[in-house]
């Protein structure tokens, strides 16, 4: 068995914007990024019921949580969600392309 995402990227002013959305069996997991290349940023993880947790850092936990509850609630399983985005990176752009994403 392989794991496959689903990845898209966008422009946003000087930043390469980018999301990949992969399922497992028990679990939904998504990552976004600013840049080039994949990159690990602070994690959270949401269940159905839109109970969650910030495991690894602060900064976009506002973002990770709205994106993580969606997902959970969406798929019905538990969504672990990675965003690496620079300081007042606007939440509004990863949404979008979160709804993109979605719509595959």
């Amino acid at each position: 068995m392989s794991l496959n995402f689903s990845t898209k990227t966008v422009n946003v002013d000087d930043y390469t914007l980018s999301g990949a959305i992969g399922e497992m069996e028990n679990a939904v997991i998504v990552f976004f990024w600013v840049g080039n290349s994949p990159k690990l940023g602070e994690l959270s993880v949401s269940l159905p019921d839109r109970s969650n947790s910030q495991l690894l850092g602060d900064r976009d936990e506002m973002i990770s949580k709205m994106i993580g509850d969606r997902i959970a609630s969406q798929f019905q399983k538990m969504a672990l969600v990675s965003t690496n985005l620079p300081m007042g990176f606007e939440g509004r752009e990863v949404l979008r392309l979160l709804s993109e994403l979605l719509s595959e």
